[in-house]
């Protein structure tokens, strides 16, 4: 008998359970970015970040709406990319387990 099964058993049940313990304080935010004429924002980079950092981005899809996942309840600065060098910033919180973020008027 291989005596470190138990042991690799227990590892593997203490991981699984970190990583759930992680999953379940996470949230999502998603929100839409419409064109000043109202029209649809597609394709644009969407961005959260704070003092911790900035999360993954995501795109918008061709009617302007986007979902930011895994993301920690917090106070957050929205940012929309439509100027790689300067992003458009709105302040947001984001609450577990789903935020839907202000609607933007990309500029």
């Amino acid at each position: 008998m291989n005596r470190r099964a138990p042991l690799t058993r227990l590892f593997v049940c203490l991981a699984a359970t970190a990583l759930a313990s992680v999953a379940a304080h996470a949230a999502s935010a998603s929100g839409k970015l419409i064109h000043a004429n109202g029209s649809p924002a597609a394709g644009v980079t969407v961005t959260l970040s704070n003092e911790r950092g900035r999360s993954a981005p995501a795109h918008s899809d061709s009617n302007g709406s986007y979902t930011l996942n895994n993301i920690p309840a917090g106070q957050y600065y929205l940012e929309v990319w439509v100027n790689p060098r300067t992003p458009q910033t709105v302040q947001v919180t984001v609450t577990e387990p789903s935020t839907t973020m202000p609607q933007v008027k990309v500029r």
